[in-house]
């Protein structure tokens, strides 16, 4: 044992001389003899610091354990819900409520669009509705009694044309008859009124010629008389005056006795002669058929209406009238809940609970619906509560998961072991690689873009798979094992109270442990730090790890 550490301590020393070249000098003895002596202080100083000092080491014992092997894959995470907000229905922007990485919930207000149009709709609306109202109100007081009216002057009217019809059977013949006496009668007084007249004017044209010879006779003396100035001027301009009258005078009767002329019509002998023809006429075609033909349809009209107004109060026909200013409310109170749905649709709100992820338009801007195929969305909003990793894998590998399976997930953003669930796995083949798309939802702590620890949509993350399972492995920890190459590595053991270094086989790395397949005792103490410090045979004290 002394030797082995004289042995190092003397390595050590060596190491620190610088070397010298030794020639064949008188010198040589001398210094050879300086190098024994401090040599041999050196190596004595150490194996007393040795022997006085054990190296103080944390040992662990090897545990039994299940282990699972797992393959790992890349891929991304996305948001597994992205929305496009857009406006209800289309209209300018008066407002925006929310920014670009602002956290909203479902239902919260993100912008408003001018809804003057729709307000006044609804101001329309509501005068509708309160007309509607209104003639319902009136129509369900009074129908009954409008019907129940509607039958009494049903009713009556009959009762008159009944009347008017007996009448009429009884009087029409007399008095198209009458009509025709009554016409004959007119015309013939008609006639001997023309008959009195032209010789009243035969009469009245030889009286003016009389006249007119008489005044023509004193003008042609009374002339001769004021030419020898027998008598004055005066005088002779009132024979001249009465001269002139007479004349007109004979004018006038000329044209009274022309118009009784043989030949010439007069208009109160022609209207008594026309309404002689058509009394006439009446008696000829019996017209008085005709009228009663008429007065009876009109009491078959009167019948049939009083059939239909009984109709109408047997059937309480009120009560339609009744639904169908019901209905006309019910129509109003529909246009207005559509006015305000327009009013309320100027109020855009958020589809889901995550984060305002785009903004495509301004204040100002007009914004489309989602039916609108020129439409753009006002903003983009995505749930990030839950999100969706994806990642690709090769056909074989997909026989190890089924839909509903857990998955462990990392992110290069240092969040390790997130638990995903399989959701889905596609049912068709990626040609070009020969991958099969597979996708987990992954619960979000966080929920939120906010936070530098929340997980991001569009990382990269790795994804585990579970590809097998062995129970009661032999493990240790793997700082614990040194130099692990080909299936081997090197381990220290205490035993007593030095070590001794060992090579031990090994299998896979489990996380931060290592299958050891070597058998060793169950209680064996394992060197799990300081290895550096040990040789076999080291001093050491024990430390639990």
């Amino acid at each position: 044992m002394v030797n082995r550490y004289v042995l190092k301590a003397y390595t050590a020393i060596y190491a620190k001389i610088p070397i010298i070249k030794l020639t064949n000098t008188p010198r040589q003895p001398l210094l050879l003899s300086v190098i024994a002596i401090i040599f041999s202080f050196s190596t004595g100083s150490v194996i007393a610091q040795e022997i006085a000092s054990p190296i103080a080491v944390p040992v662990v014992t090897a545990r039994r354990g299940r282990i699972v092997s797992t393959k790992q894959y890349t891929g991304h995470l996305e948001p597994y819900a992205e929305v496009k907000v857009f406006a209800n229905a289309p209209g300018k922007i008066i407002s925006l409520n929310a920014v670009v990485g602002q956290n909203v919930a479902k239902d919260d207000v993100v912008a408003e669009t001018d809804s003057r149009e729709a307000a006044l709709a609804v101001i329309r609306a509501e005068s509708a509705l309160s007309s509607a109202k209104s003639r319902f109100t009136s129509t369900e007081a009074n129908a009954q009694a409008d019907v129940e009216s509607q039958l009494a002057v049903a009713q009556e009217t009959l009762m008159i044309a009944q009347a008017n019809l007996v009448e009429t059977q009884s009087l029409a013949e007399m008095r198209v008859r009458n009509r025709l006496v009554q016409a004959e009668a007119a015309y013939q007084a008609a006639m001997e009124t023309i008959e009195k007249s032209k010789t009243n004017a035969e009469q009245g044209l030889e009286r003016a010629r009389v006249e007119r010879d008489d005044a023509k006779a004193d003008y042609e003396r009374n002339k001769s008389l004021h030419e020898k100035q027998l008598i004055s001027d005066s005088n002779f301009e009132s024979v001249d005056k009465r001269l002139r009258l007479a004349e007109t005078r004979l004018e006038e009767a000329q044209v009274t006795a022309r118009q009784f002329e043989e030949g010439s019509t007069h208009p109160s002998v022609e209207k008594a002669k026309a309404e002689l023809g058509v009394a006439r006429k009446l008696v000829e075609i019996r017209s008085w058929e005709r009228e009663i033909a008429l007065v009876e349809s009109k009491v078959t009209q009167a019948q049939a209406d009083l059939t239909a107004a009984q109709k109408m109060v047997e059937a309480k026909s009120w009560e339609q009238g009744i639904e169908i200013a019901r209905s006309a409310v019910s129509q109003a109170e529909e246009q207005l809940k559509l006015a305000q749905e327009q009013v309320s649709a100027a109020t855009i709100k958020s589809p889901i609970d995550g984060v305002i992820a785009t903004r495509h338009l301004s204040i100002g801007d007009y914004a489309g619906s989602a039916s609108s195929p020129t439409g753009k969305p006002i903003f983009t909003a995505i749930g990030v509560k839950v999100l969706k990793a994806i990642w690709s894998m090769p056909v074989p590998d997909t026989r190890r998961i089924h839909s509903g399976e857990l998955v462990l997930i990392s992110t290069d953003a240092g969040i390790r072991n997130i638990v995903g669930t399989v959701d889905f796995i596609s049912p068709t083949v990626n040609r070009e690689n020969n991958t099969v798309l597979v996708h987990a939802s992954v619960p979000n702590s966080v929920g939120t873009l906010a936070y530098n620890d929340g997980l991001r949509p569009g990382g990269t993350i790795t994804v585990s798979i579970k590809t097998g399972e062995r129970k009661n492995v032999q493990l240790l920890p793997l700082h614990s094992v040194l130099h692990i190459q080909n299936g081997s590595g090197i381990i220290f053991k205490v035993e007593g109270n030095t070590t001794r270094r060992e090579q031990v086989s090994v299998g896979a790395v489990y996380g931060g442990e290592i299958e050891v397949t070597s058998k060793f005792a169950r209680e064996t103490l394992v060197i799990s730090d300081k290895q550096h410090l040990l040789q076999d045979g080291t001093p050491v004290s024990v430390v639990r790890d």
